[in-house]
C-alpha cells in the first residue's frame, strides 16, 4: 500500500496542479491528494510501528523533531494563534515530516526505491516535450519566459528550472560513479537542460555551476574519474554559452538587452536582488522589536494567507505590506522566529553529512548521496529564492529522499557496529585459546 501512495503522491506532485489550476481538469480539491497523502501516512505510521516493534530512527533526527514540534507548540501559544490559523500553520511547517519518515519505518529494498527514481526522473523528462509546445505554441507570442512552467503549472518557471538543476546534479553524480553511460548521460542531461534556456530563469546562470561542478569537490581523484569530470566540466562551459544565447535571443527583443548588460547595468541587478533581500531585511527589522518574536515568530501561520478568510493569519496584510510572502525565508522569520528556522535548516544540514559519508561507497546507493548532496545545497538556497514551504514538488522529494538517505546511514552505522563487536568476539575468542 505504502508503495502506491507515494506513486501516487509523485504523480500529484507533477501534474495536478497543471491540470485544475491551468486547464479546468478535475475539482479544487484533487490539488491536495499530496496532503491527503500526508494524512494517511500519518495514520499508518503507528499501526505499522505497533507491527513491527520497531523504528530505525536516529536519535538526533527524534531529538530535532521534538525540539522543532515544541517550539511550534509555543509559538502558538505565545501569540494567542487562533484554532484554524493553527491548522494552517501545522500544515505549512509539518506536512514534510510524514513523507520523511515513510522510508524510516517504511523500508523499501534498493531495487523498489531505485523504481520510485526511474518515476521521477520519466516526469521529469515529460517537461521537455511539454515546454517546447508552451515556448513555441501555446505561448508563442509571450516575450517573458514565466508562463512556461511545464507541467508544475503557470508562473512556475523558477521552481522547475530549480529541479531541472537537481536531477543535473544527480545525474552528474551517477554518470561519475559510473552506474550511467556516457550516451544516457549526455541524452538526459540535455533534455532536462533545454526547458531551463527556454523559461529564462535568472537563477539558472548562478546555479548551475552547483548542478555540474559541486558532485565532484567529494569523489576519489582516479584517473578515470578525473577524466568525467574534465569532460562535464566542458559539458557545463558550453551548457553556460547556450543558456546565455538562448536567454540573450529571448530577452534582448523585450529590454534591448541580454544578460550581460542586465548584470552589469547600473541599478538593474540591485533592483532585481532588492525583490528578494529587502523582505529578508525587513523580517529581522521587525522580528528584532520583540525578543519574543525573534525567537519563536508571530505563529506558525499567522503571516500567510489560507484557502478562505478564517484560515489566514491576523498578519497578512502586514506581511504582504513587507512583501514575505513571495519567498520562504522572511516568511519563516515572521512566523517561527530565527530559532524556529534554525532547527529546519538543521534537517537539510544532518541529512547533508549523513550523505557525505554514504557518497564514498560505490553502487547505486553512493551515486544517490553523491546527488543528494547537490539536493541538499538546490533545496537549501531555494528557500532564500522563491516559497519553497509552498512547493510541495521540491518539499516534498527533498524530504522523502533525505529519509531515505537517513535509513541507509542508519543501517550503514548498524553494520559497522555488528563487525567491530564481530572482531572484538573473534579476538577474545583468540585470546582465550592462546591461554589455554
Amino acid at each position: 500500500m505504502i508503495k502506491a501512495l507515494l506513486y501516487i503522491l509523485i504523480s500529484g506532485l507533477f501534474i495536478l496542479d497543471w491540470l485544475f489550476l491551468k486547464h479546468g481538469i478535475g475539482i479544487r480539491q484533487m490539488t491536495w491528494i499530496p496532503e491527503f497523502i500526508t494524512i494517511i501516512i500519518v495514520i499508518l505510521i503507528p499501526f505499522r510501528t505497533a507491527v513491527t516493534k520497531q523504528a530505525h530512527f536516529p536519535i538526533k533526527y527524534a531529538l530535532l523533531l521534538i525540539i522543532y514540534l515544541a517550539h511550534i507548540g509555543i509559538g502558538f501559544l505565545l501569540n494567542d494563534v487562533s484554532g484554524w490559523t493553527m491548522l494552517a500553520g501545522i500544515r505549512i511547517y509539518t506536512k514534510f515530516i510524514p513523507v520523511f519518515l515513510v522510508f524510516l519505518i517504511f523500508p523499501l529494498t534498493e531495487q523498489e526505491f531505485k523504481k520510485i527514481i526511474l518515476f521521477v526522473v520519466v516526469l521529469t523528462m515529460i517537461q521537455f516535450p511539454v515546454v517546447l509546445w508552451q515556448r513555441f505554441v501555446t505561448y508563442a507570442a509571450e516575450i517573458s519566459g514565466d508562463p512556461m512552467g511545464g507541467t508544475l503549472g503557470h508562473s512556475a518557471s523558477g521552481v522547475l528550472s530549480i529541479f531541472l538543476l537537481i536531477i543535473i546534479s544527480f545525474l552528474v553524480a551517477f554518470y561519475f560513479k559510473e552506474e550511467i553511460s556516457l550516451r544516457v548521460f549526455l541524452i538526459l542531461v540535455a533534455a532536462a537542460f533545454i526547458p531551463t534556456t527556454l523559461n529564462e530563469t535568472k537563477i539558472t546562470f548562478l546555479l548551475l555551476p552547483i548542478a555540474f561542478i559541486f558532485p565532484a569537490l567529494f569523489i576519489k581523484a582516479k584517473r578515470k574519474t578525473i577524466f568525467r569530470v574534465m569532460l562535464v566540466a566542458v559539458i557545463f562551459l558550453g551548457s553556460f554559452v547556450i543558456l546565455k544565447v538562448i536567454y540573450d535571443y529571448f530577452q534582448t527583443p523585450r529590454w534591448g538587452y541580454g544578460i550581460q548588460t542586465f548584470v552589469t547595468m547600473p541599478g538593474r541587478l540591485e533592483g532585481y536582488s532588492r525583490m528578494r533581500l529587502d523582505p529578508i531585511k525587513y523580517s529581522f527589522t521587525n522580528a528584532t522589536k520583540d525578543p519574543r518574536f525573534l525567537f519563536f515568530g508571530r505563529g506558525a501561520g499567522n503571516v500567510s494567507e489560507g484557502f478562505t478568510p478564517i484560515l489566514s493569519g491576523k498578519y497578512v496584510q502586514e506581511g504582504k505590506y513587507y512583501g514575505v510572502g513571495g519567498v520562504s525565508f522572511p516568511k519563516m522569520i515572521w512566523e517561527i522566529g530565527i530559532f524556529g528556522t534554525i532547527l529546519l535548516f538543521s534537517f537539510p544540514f544532518f541529512i547533508f553529512l549523513d550523505a557525505a559519508s554514504l557518497s564514498k561507497k560505490e553502487g547505486f546507493l553512493g551515486a544517490f548521496a553523491l546527488g543528494m548532496l547537490s539536493f541538499t545545497v538546490f533545496f537549501s538556497l531555494s528557500i532564500f529564492y522563491t516559497s519553497t514551504m509552498d512547493a510541495n514538488l521540491l518539499l516534498y522529494l527533498f524530504f522523502l529522499t533525505g529519509g531515505y538517505i537517513v535509513k541507509q546511514r542508519q543501517d550503514y552505522a548498524n553494520e559497522v557496529e555488528i563487525q567491530i563487536q564481530s572482531a572484538r568476539v573473534k579476538e577474545t575468542y583468540i585470546e582465550e585459546m592462546s591461554a589455554a
